[in-house]
């Protein structure tokens, strides 16, 4: 077993792709899927809010919705807001001491 320190390769998957694509353009809504069933859109607009996907972490970066679009599919949108306050290094254990 050995330990070698580097640098992580980019998240080259459709999710970390996606990611990507919302952190360029905080703030602005974006479709970014299709779904046959609208509880698939719903169980994955539930998995980005909550950062069970990776790429989507922390938990409360991004925001997602599901929207039915003919009666049993539905489709996600998605967008970057920043790190919740919540989970920042001060938010967890005060402010750092000075000097």
């Amino acid at each position: 077993m050995h330990a070698r320190f580097d640098t992580l390769p980019d998240d080259d998957t459709a999710a970390g792709r996606t990611a990507r694509a919302l952190r360029e353009r905080p703030g602005d809504w974006a479709h970014i899927s299709d779904h046959d069933q609208k509880s698939q859109a719903a169980n994955l607009a539930y998995r980005i809010r909550q950062g069970k996907l990776r790429a989507f972490r922390p938990a409360g970066a991004f925001e997602a919705t599901s929207r039915t679009t003919d009666g049993t599919s539905g489709a996600v949108w998605a967008r970057y807001v920043g790190t919740p306050e919540a989970v920042s290094p001060a938010g967890l254990h005060g402010p750092r001491p000075s000097g």
